[in-house]
């Protein structure tokens, strides 16, 4: 019997040691994790993990240590790495580092202030990391898109200020970006003669259907011919000649290329936790890791027909009109992928230099590598910090038929939780992308999230533009949609949402038609309140088509937009049934006091709007407008006269008092 219970001890003493597994840069895999004989490799560490689940009876924590993990393929985490018997397995990085790329070295000085390295064979990246920031790709910018005429074949011209595009070396590998008022986006070049810029056909006749297109956008942001050696003229610009294996980068002005820090992102993904919807994926907590250095290498072959924050033509099928392609849109990719899964947290993580989004919650199939989409609950993403992200920061939830009507119940989306997050600087090269994105999802929330320096909106709600709604949109049987897809009897999933209590300002750098809360289509039972909203030169808040049943309650709007500016033009928008109450904007924007009588006025579509305030002046940090300057200077004028004034009435005054005084101080004789 003694010999049974010390048997039984040392059983729980050893699986009490073991659940605390400890990975060190310079540890050995043949040891056992321990503190004083760490191992080296996370999939050692996974396969100590997965020997120990079976038995668990207390959460098991895996300590990474300081360090960079420089990953050959992602990290994937399937139902077999879940906590079970109510606990969960943590992965505790302790300025831990996933890198998912390679080192750039000994660069070798050329001409024009040029340098170049050498990298292995068959090296593909998009994406030159150095000292922490994107590099632009080498590109010169066509001045004015609405010189050429644009054909099924490309774009040809008549003026000799283009011809320096027959010019260009190596143009016919190189791509066309253009950026439009809410899309970004990329051709592949095939060949340039004649005063004709040809472009890869299939792509290229996808690229000009649509809205916001390149031959006929809504607004021109610029059109560049980029990643072509020749046009490499600018510090910060680099291009990769994956033929002769070589990296080409300018250094910016007073960059030191001795000591740059210089990676190209090779890895597409860096993490997956995926299950599957039979065996979902569970009770994982990944707190104090660092990503970066991930790349995106499709638009390689198929260019970027971007639609709006990372929704795109994924493939180059010829669709016979832009209507038909809708329905099968895809979703941009994710460093960080989660789906089939619940419970699981990822706490005080950094995301950075990452060549398409930062993290992927239930998104698409067509976005996870898993081939799984969707199906997560009870997701927390928070106290995490996200920067030259070139994509979404956060994408919850997908855009295509199974997200918005699931065909399964395992596929829903709820309970998924942004906060106490920070973003700045992100959506670098696909600048129509957000910092969050939150589609089809319900009892879901966005909070406390610092939102900064973005060049389009800085949180999106919602997808669909209302086709996807319950009897579908008149606009939308106008356009010829459903031809191509059934007309809906049932709502989609998407309610009962929160947005309160962010920080959004220095935002639509780049595009315009878009808003710091950006909404789209039916969405009941959902808040959006509390939210301060500054320093933009569009919309503060922006229910576009078909946004319904949402309440927008105590936002500060001051933006020099209108701080809430429905798309309720066209009644067939279904844009309405909206309440707006307790938020405050600025007096002086051309939109908010005359809007059919805002910032108080009822009955507009069946909206309702109450106690809502407009402010005469807001202060919106240092930065100061010429007219700011101009009556600053004429208070400050003005101060000062009126100082003098005073002086010289306190000397007239002394002066009295001294004669005054003189006098009384004479003697009769005097």
């Amino acid at each position: 019997m003694k010999l049974l219970q010390h048997a039984l001890f040392l059983s729980a003493v050893r699986l009490s040691v073991a659940a605390d597994i400890y990975v060190e840069t310079n540890g050995l895999d043949s040891n056992p994790g321990t503190t004083d004989e760490s191992i080296k490799s996370i999939a050692k560490a996974q396969e100590l993990v997965r020997e120990l689940i079976p038995s668990m009876h207390e959460d098991i924590t895996v300590h990474v240590g300081p360090g960079t993990w420089v990953l050959d393929e992602p990290i994937v985490f399937t139902a077999q790495d879940s906590g079970i018997n109510g606990f969960s397995v943590n992965w505790a990085g302790s300025e831990t580092i996933i890198s998912g790329g390679l080192v750039v070295s000994d660069w070798v000085e050329g001409e024009d202030g040029i340098w170049s390295a050498s990298v292995p064979e068959g090296t593909k990246s998009r994406n030159l990391f150095v000292n922490g920031m994107a590099a632009q790709y080498a590109r010169r910018q066509i001045q004015n898109r609405e010189d050429f005429e644009y054909t099924d074949v490309g774009m040809s011209w008549n003026s000799s200020e283009y011809d320096w595009l027959m010019d260009t070396p190596g143009i016919e590998n190189g791509e066309l970006r253009a950026i439009n008022s809410f899309t970004d986006r990329i051709v592949l070049i095939e060949s340039v003669g004649d005063r004709v810029l040809r472009m890869k056909s299939q792509i290229w006749a996808n690229q000009i259907i649509g809205y916001d297109q390149i031959a006929a956008p809504f607004w021109d942001g610029g059109v560049w011919i980029q990643n072509v050696r020749a046009l490499l003229t600018d510090g910060g610009q680099f291009f990769l000649d994956r033929n002769n294996s070589t990296v080409y980068y300018k250094p910016l002005e007073g960059e030191d290329i001795s000591t740059v820090s210089a990676y190209l992102g090779i890895q597409e993904v860096l993490m997956v936790l995926g299950g599957t919807y039979e065996e979902p994926i569970h009770d994982l907590h990944f707190e104090g890791i660092t990503f970066k250095h991930s790349t995106w290498l499709k638009p390689d072959t198929y260019g970027y027909i971007d639609q709006q924050t990372g929704g795109h033509m994924g493939n180059d099928s010829l669709w016979p009109e832009f209507e038909a392609s809708r329905p099968h849109w895809w979703q941009m990719p994710s460093a960080v992928q989660i789906s089939a899964a619940h419970n699981i947290t990822i706490e005080s993580c950094t995301f950075r230099e990452l060549g398409a989004g930062g993290i992927g919650v239930g998104n698409d199939k067509n976005a996870h590598v898993t081939g799984v989409g969707l199906g997560a609950n009870n997701v927390h993403v928070s106290d995490s910090y996200f920067t030259q992200v070139m994509g979404n920061g956060i994408t919850v939830g997908g855009i295509q038929a199974d997200a918005h009507h699931p065909s399964q119940p395992e596929m829903l989306l709820s309970n998924i939780h942004a906060a106490n997050n920070i973003f700045n600087n992100n959506s670098v090269l696909y600048s129509s992308t957000v910092s969050i994105l939150f589609t089809y999802t319900q009892f879901s929330s966005i909070t406390h999230n610092d939102i900064y320096n973005q060049p389009y909106s800085g949180i999106c709600h919602g997808y669909g533009w209302g086709s996807n709604d319950e009897g579908g949109s008149v606009d939308y049987f106008n356009r010829g949609l459903y031809k191509y897809q059934p007309v809906y009897d049932t709502p989609t999933v998407m309610k009962n949402n929160l947005i309160e209590g962010n920080l959004i300002h220095h935002f639509g750098q780049s595009h315009t038609d878009f808003g710091g809360v950006y909404t789209l289509s039916r969405s009941p039972d959902t808040m959006v309140s509390s939210n301060l909203i500054y320093d933009a030169g569009w919309q503060a808040m922006y229910p576009d088509e078909a946004s319904r049943n949402i309440t927008w309650y105590n936002n500060l709007g001051f933006t020099s937009g209108r701080y809430y500016a429905p798309n309720d033009w066209v009644p067939e928008q279904h844009t309405g049934w909206n309440t707006v109450i307790d938020n405050w904007g600025k007096l002086g924007v051309e939109g908010n006091e005359v809007l059919d009588g805002f910032p108080n006025f009822s009955g507009r579509r069946n909206n309702t709007f109450l106690r809502n305030y407009l402010v005469p002046h807001v202060c919106e940090g240092k930065k100061k407008t010429k007219e700011t300057k101009k009556t600053k200077t004429k208070a400050k004028k003005k101060k000062k006269k009126k100082k003098k004034k005073k002086k010289k009435k306190k000397e007239e005054e002394e002066e009295e008092e001294e004669e005054e005084e003189e006098e009384n101080s004479k003697t009769p004789e005097q």
